[in-house]
């Protein structure tokens, strides 16, 4: 395969204020149990996320270069992520290919990078992988056209898991807008895109009927629930606690809003579908964490 992207540079550069250190990769896919999606891999073109969401548990993840604190100040995008994939190929044989677990393959480096934009194109040539692209960004829609070569081996999980954009701006200062997102599922939606909705972590609520009525009518296909998963001494606690917000860590404020889109969407809380495939070899068992879900 042709070398697609130009040699690591010498120092790093600035992207919308965050710090810029691209990287050669040593590997791309990561073995993940899914309970939704079953045994595939996570595959993530970038380090690191420009979102930097408050609550995200990849600050935890052990990091040489960087601090927990530094989340979001951040990003190592992996030059030669789509070569990694080539050459990896065959592991994917009626697979789930998750892009990604661990940063948003849409975050605003990929107008520049476009390196979830070109292992997508090896995805579509191999024809058998299952492909689910997770994401809160409407840069995402810069490649409807390719998403719908996919047909129905793809879907796209939309992060909202708020209803009150000025809670967004607390707990997601740098994330895209609610109303965006919204008008992104729609758009995707109409484009002919499988289309899930994914409530979480789960954030507060301004009105959590409203909030279903909207995930049914913007033609999302299924939705997904999901509580927040706090660090140890997670300094975030402390930003729930001084907005009042500790309800969303108790599971019947998750079970009342789980019931209120099930209510909406004809689908529910259903897992995301996928094809039949013949029974495979057992893979690395890898501790399944609760995407950030970007």
């Amino acid at each position: 395969m042709a070398r697609l992207f130009h040699e690591v540079p010498s120092a790093p550069s600035l992207f919308q204020n965050c710090l810029v250190e691209p990287e050669e990769a040593r590997s791309i896919l990561r073995p993940q149990r899914d309970e939704r999606l079953g045994l595939g891999f996570t595959l993530s073109p970038y380090r690191g996320c420009a979102h930097g969401c408050r609550y995200c548990y990849v600050r935890e993840y052990p990091n040489a270069l960087h601090s927990q604190e530094e989340w979001g100040g951040w990003i190592a995008p992996k030059l030669n992520a789509p070569e990694l994939l080539w050459s990896q190929r065959h592991r994917l044989h009626n697979a789930t290919v998750f892009l990604s677990t661990a940063t948003d393959p849409y975050q605003p480096i990929e107008r520049e990078h476009r390196l979830t934009r070109a292992c997508l194109k090896i995805l579509l040539e191999l024809a058998t992988p299952r492909v689910v692209v997770h994401t809160r960004s409407a840069l995402v829609l810069q490649d409807l056209d390719l998403l719908r070569e996919f047909g129905n081996r793809l879907s796209v999980g939309f992060s909202i898991p708020t209803d009150d954009d000025t809670v967004r701006q607390v707990v997601e200062p740098k994330a895209p807008p609610i109303p965006t997102r919204w008008a992104a599922v729609e758009r995707l939606a109409r484009g002919g895109i499988d289309v899930g909705l994914a409530v979480t972590p789960l954030m507060p609520m301004d009105n959590i009927q409203a909030f279903a009525r909207r995930a049914a009518s913007s033609g999302a296909s299924s939705a997904w629930v999901g509580r927040l998963r706090l660090l140890e001494r997670d300094p975030f606690l402390g930003v729930l606690k001084d907005h009042g917000w500790e309800r969303i860590l108790e599971a019947d404020y998750a079970e009342e809003v789980r019931q209120a889109v099930q209510r909406e969407i004809p689908q529910g809380l259903r897992p995301q579908r996928r094809p039949p495939t013949p029974p495979r070899p057992a893979l690395p068992r890898v501790q399944n964490q609760q995407p950030c879900l970007f």
